[in-house]
């Protein structure tokens, strides 16, 4: 067997190389014989990077590209209906400020089921799905079964849901499917350890579980959760040296949150992740199964960068080969730096960057990229950001950066933390 590359070694592999390290992952060391022949895809919002988070058409984007759970957040309206929502308020991925302007700032639990349907949940991410709904725990349950697509279902806090587990319970005990009798089909995660522990008390011990957290705990704690709890979900952008290799060591699964980009998810799978939560499952389905993400690339991200030597020189914003979308900005802007790695010109009208949570911020080139040459994108403060009705900030969250074609299909991804 190869030697398992480490993470800095694998943050600078090409394609090519990155599936040659996805295909040793599931030879790696360190009890890989007790493991899933592969790590699990789990579509994160459903197939979010697509489709407007934590709907239907979300959910079905994810079966087309492969996933094998759905991982959805739960919440509960004001009359006791389990939906799917994952902010607080409503005003990020809704149209709630104009039905409700007195209510935008309310928690979705505030609403009643009737409330919700009249909101569109939809055109915040894109036009195209103008008028999708929210929609409800059962609606989710019966596409899953529909596509053969397992459910990880995020339980939300229990302050403004208080009867939330037993509401959740109630609608995968009725619902078709025998959701509670196969472990391989369901896992129930939160962040809050009181919510697993009263669902696991609902349902028996049989319950697939998961923790959420933001960084790895001490040994003792995971020994402890590991005496419960199947899964450990931490955020892949705060882990530390060896935190994987201690949570295997104490018995537990290990899933991530949000590794979006292939460098990301490789390094995950060489340390041996058991399952991967991503808003492009098409990306880390082709990793698992050894081919490379993105075949014939021809512009890619070549950096997110926040220093001025990225702004192009000139009055114009030219320099040689090099060209800026949208008007010369201060030397502190930020910019998103795309290259074409083709032999041809390239025409990238209509292209546009989203980051995650799903901000668009469209790039109106004004003429192709040519062959070898790169195109700065401006993604500052005072950049047009669509799908944040007016108050988002381009990739705040330095979590990912995808750039998609006019047609709306992926054409790469990377990590969201800036680079000089």
């Amino acid at each position: 067997m190869g030697k398992v590359p480490l993470v800095g070694e694998v943050r600078s592999m090409d394609s090519a190389a990155m599936v040659e390290a996805s295909e040793m992952s599931a030879a790696s060391t360190d009890g890989a014989s007790a493991r899933r022949d592969r790590a699990l895809v789990i579509a994160h919002r459903g197939a979010s990077g697509l489709a407007p988070e934590n709907t239907l058409v979300a959910i079905e984007e994810a079966a087309r590209q492969g996933a094998d759970f759905v991982e959805v957040d739960v919440v509960l309206t004001s009359d006791g209906v389990p939906v799917l929502f994952h902010d607080r308020t409503l005003r990020r991925t809704t149209n709630v400020a104009e039905l409700y302007p007195e209510r935008a700032d309310a928690p979705v639990s505030a609403f009643t089921l009737a409330e919700l349907r009249k909101l569109d949940a939809g055109s915040w991410f894109d036009d195209a799905y103008a008028g999708v709904q929210i929609a409800t725990l059962d609606e989710a349950l019966e596409v899953l079964r529909e596509h053969g697509l397992g459910l990880w279902a995020e339980l939300k806090s229990p302050v403004p849901n208080p009867d939330l587990v037993r509401a959740t319970v109630d609608v995968l005990r009725r619902t078709p499917g025998d959701w509670l009798d196969d472990r391989t089909r369901l896992t129930v995660t939160s962040f809050n350890l009181d919510v697993l522990a009263r669902f696991v008390e609902e349902v028996g011990p049989d319950v697939t579980v998961g923790a959420i957290a933001e960084r790895v705990p001490d040994d003792a704690t995971l020994r402890e959760l590991a005496r419960w709890v199947d899964f450990f979900v931490p955020n892949q952008r705060k882990l530390r040296a060896g935190d994987i290799v201690r949570m295997r060591a104490a018995g537990l699964r290990t899933a991530f949150w949000t590794p979006n980009d292939p460098v990301s998810a490789v390094a995950l799978l060489v340390q041996g992740a058991d399952g991967l939560i991503q808003n492009y499952p098409a990306v880390m389905t082709a990793l698992v199964a050894g081919r490379p993400p993105f075949p014939e690339p021809t512009v890619v991200i070549e950096r997110v960068a926040v220093s001025g030597t990225d702004t192009p020189g000139g009055p114009d914003g030219r320099d040689g080969d090099q060209a800026t979308a949208h008007a010369p900005e201060p030397a502190t802007a930020a910019h998103v730096v795309l290259r074409n790695v083709a032999d041809r010109p390239v025409d990238v009208t209509g292209w546009f960057l989203r980051d995650d949570p799903g901000y668009r911020v469209h790039i109106g080139a004004d003429q192709p990229i040519p062959a070898g040459g790169t195109l700065s994108v401006y993604v500052g403060p005072d950049a047009s950001v669509a799908g944040s009705g007016g108050a988002g900030v381009f990739n705040r969250a330095r979590s990912s950066v995808a750039l998609h074609r006019a047609d709306g299909s992926l054409a790469d991804v990377v990590s969201g933390e800036p680079r000089p």
